[in-house]
C-alpha cells in the first residue's frame, strides 16, 4: 500500500508502471555494475512505456534513480577508475549539458516532448548510426587481425564530451557514446565499468541543476524512484555476478552487442519519429 501511494497519480496502470519501472531500473542497475552503459539505452523506452508514454515524467523519474545506481557502481568499483580519462571527458561535457539545458528551455517554452521533436530524432538517428558504424568497425578489425587499441585525439574527447553532456541531458541516452570512446581502448574489465562509472557520476549529479530548474524532479518523481529502488539494486547484484563469471573476450564481445542493439533501436525510434 506504502509503494501504491507513492506511485504518481498521472499513471493509470501501476501495476504495469511496477512491473516494467522494476525492469527498467534493473537494466540500469546491470549497465552500472557489470556491463558498461550501452544496455542502459534499452531501460529508456521501457521506463517511458512505464510511464504511460509520459515523457518528461519518465526522464524526471530517472535521473534519481541513475544517481543512486552511480553511487552503488562507484563503491563496487572503488578507485578502479582511470581518474585522468574520466576527467578528460568533462569540460566538454558541462558544455554539452549546458547546451541539453537549453534545449529543454527552449522545449518547455514552445510546449514540445523532447522525447518526439523532430531535433531529437535527428540526433537519436546520428548516435545510432555511428554506434552501429564502432560496431562495424570493430567487426572489419578481427576480421583482418587487427588489435591495436584506440588512441583518442582531444577533438575525439571534446565532441564525445559535447555529445555526451547534451544526450544525457536530454533523454539519459548517453550510454553508446561512452561506450563507443572507451571500449577501443581496450582497457581491462573492470576499468572500463568503473571510469564509465565514475564519469556518469558525476555527470549525473551536475544534471540535477537544470532537471530541478525545469522542475522535471519533485515530490511525486522522488516517490516514483523510491519505489523502483529494489530494482536497482538487484541489477547491480546480477550485473556484478555476471561480471565475474565472463572472460575479456567474452566481455567485449557482450558489450558491442548490446552497443549494436542500442544503436539499432535509437535508428529504429528516431526513423518512427521523423515518419510520423
Amino acid at each position: 500500500m506504502l509503494a501504491l501511494s507513492l506511485i504518481p497519480q498521472g499513471i493509470p496502470d501501476t501495476t504495469l508502471f511496477l512491473i516494467v519501472g522494476s525492469l527498467s531500473a534493473m537494466v540500469f542497475g546491470m549497465s552500472k555494475t557489470g556491463f558498461g552503459s550501452g544496455i542502459s539505452i534499452l531501460a529508456i523506452p521501457m521506463m517511458i512505456y512505464a510511464c504511460s508514454d509520459k515523457a518528461a515524467l519518465a526522464v524526471g523519474i530517472m535521473l534519481p534513480i541513475l544517481i543512486v545506481a552511480d553511487y552503488v557502481a562507484v563503491i563496487t568499483w572503488w578507485k578502479k577508475w582511470n581518474v585522468k580519462t574520466a576527467l578528460s571527458l568533462l569540460p566538454a561535457s558541462l558544455c554539452g549539458i549546458a547546451l541539453g539545458w537549453g534545449a529543454l528551455e527552449m522545449f518547455h517554452r514552445m510546449e514540445i516532448d523532447p522525447k518526439t521533436s523532430a531535433a531529437n530524432a535527428w540526433l537519436m538517428l546520428g548516435i545510432g548510426l555511428i554506434a552501429l558504424g564502432f560496431v562495424a568497425l570493430h567487426i572489419i578489425k578481427k576480421i583482418k587481425g587487427q588489435n591495436k587499441a584506440f588512441k583518442p585525439q582531444r577533438k575525439h574527447t571534446v565532441i564525445t564530451g559535447l555529445a555526451a553532456g547534451f544526450t544525457s541531458t536530454l533523454a539519459h541516452a548517453a550510454g553508446p557514446v561512452i561506450t563507443m570512446y572507451l571500449l577501443p581502448q581496450q582497457k581491462s574489465k573492470a576499468s572500463f565499468v568503473a571510469t564509465t562509472a565514475f564519469f556518469f557520476w558525476m555527470a549525473n549529479q551536475i544534471k540535477l541543476i537544470p532537471y530541478l530548474h525545469q522542475n522535471m524532479i519533485n515530490t511525486e518523481t522522488l516517490g516514483a524512484g523510491l519505489v523502483l529502488l529494489p530494482g536497482i539494486v538487484a541489477g547491480a547484484i546480477l550485473g556484478r555476478f555476471l561480471h565475474n563469471r565472463v572472460g575479456a573476450a567474452q566481455f567485449v564481445a557482450i558489450v558491442y552487442t548490446l552497443l549494436a542493439v542500442a544503436g539499432g533501436h535509437m535508428c529504429y525510434k528516431a526513423t518512427c519519429q521523423l515518419a510520423a
